[in-house]
């Protein structure tokens, strides 16, 4: 299966990650720890890159990662935030923080994406949608304040349209051929991603850069 295949909403997300973790211009090799995956499909996007996948829960006090600081050059988590309990975030970001000795890049949906959330969720009773409504959208502010106080140097990029994820999403619910899921995903992904990474977003990426590391190779 070629990546563009890949459902278009874990395409855009990990597409746009790894753009981003190939700025680095890290070393052949170099390890991305990939926290909160289920399986390999992110590392098929970073092929340069030894991705190691981390389901592990994350939560105070004593379930942090087991992994020294600094031990890994980034760490990742893309739509995972939106699945921790809003008092357990800060927690679960500064683990990822401590871990990466360059930089983090987190993705999650933005609040402006609940009403959407809610139609999609009604008509189709996607399990995830229902634990992003159990505990809420991560507010962006609240998000940029605690990587302020991380002392980590982030930009935040708008990824996947609203309203073209909320009529893919819709459309995909609705198609139950698994290959004919996988055309249209290609489709979709190979002539309008460039043309999707724009407000109003459904979700945004951080990258989040450790002091001093900014530039660096």
């Amino acid at each position: 299966m070629s990546l563009a295949q890949i459902g278009f909403d874990r395409y855009q997300r990990f597409r746009a990650a790894a753009d981003l973790i190939r700025g680095l211009a890290l070393e052949p090799g170099q390890e991305v720890l990939d926290v909160g995956s289920h399986d390999a499909a992110f590392a098929a996007f970073l092929p340069d890159h030894r991705v190691t996948p981390c389901e592990r829960i994350i939560r105070p006090p004593d379930q942090g990662l087991p992994w020294a600081e600094g031990a890994v050059p980034v760490v990742s988590a893309l739509d995972v935030l939106e699945h921790v309990a809003p008092d357990e975030r800060e927690f679960f970001l500064t683990e990822l923080a401590r871990v990466a000795s360059r930089a983090v890049v987190l993705g999650f949906p933005a609040p402006q994406a609940a009403a959407a959330e809610d139609l999609v969720l009604r008509l189709t009773g996607s399990p995830w949608l229902e634990q992003h409504r159990a505990h809420g959208l991560p507010d962006p502010a609240l998000v940029e304040t605690i990587l302020d106080r991380l002392g980590l140097a982030w930009q935040r990029l708008p990824n996947a349209c609203l309203p073209s994820w909320t009529a893919m999403m819709l459309l995909m619910y609705g198609v139950q051929d698994q290959a004919v899921r996988g055309q249209i995903s290609e489709f979709f992904n190979h002539n309008y991603y460039a043309l999707e990474n724009r407000e109003p977003a459904y979700r945004y990426i951080y990258l989040c850069q450790k002091p001093g590391t900014e530039g660096h190779a």
